[in-house]
């Protein structure tokens, strides 16, 4: 199998289970009966810093793998799978697990630097679309 689809596979599973963490933090702080419910927010009671950066790493994540997804399949699809195209999903998958640990662990600086880091990967694979 191609490192491309190996890195989306691999990422994939990351997505299945990056959810964990800020879960984790709002049975700590909701409880379980929150857990199982229709989950409305509580007053009083606001997710912890660490859970509460879990789960903005978990949405940024969310917000930016379609493009990296749609950009994997569409190389694949059109055969343009390269060295390059390597290099970029890979390094893309370690910036994200790098921007979602240091964002969870409050590491402003290093979450940036992965972040730029990702986007441009990502954006290096979707030119190579159409280049």
């Amino acid at each position: 199998m191609r490192p491309e689809y190996q890195s989306l596979a691999f990422l994939s599973l990351l997505f299945l289970v990056a959810w964990l963490p800020a879960s984790m933090g709002k049975f700590q702080t909701y409880g379980v009966k929150w857990i199982f419910s229709n989950r409305r927010p509580v007053e009083g009671k606001a997710l912890d810093g660490w859970a509460a950066r879990c789960e903005r790493a978990h949405n940024n994540l969310k917000d930016n793998f379609p493009a990296f997804i749609a950009a994997v399949i569409l190389l694949g699809l059109t055969n343009r799978f390269e060295h390059s195209t390597t290099i970029a999903s890979v390094t893309y998958v370690a910036c994200r697990i790098g921007h979602y640990v240091s964002y969870a662990i409050g590491n402003v600086m290093a979450r940036a630097i992965f972040y730029a880091i990702a986007l441009v990967a990502n954006v290096y694979l979707l030119i190579k679309i159409f280049i």
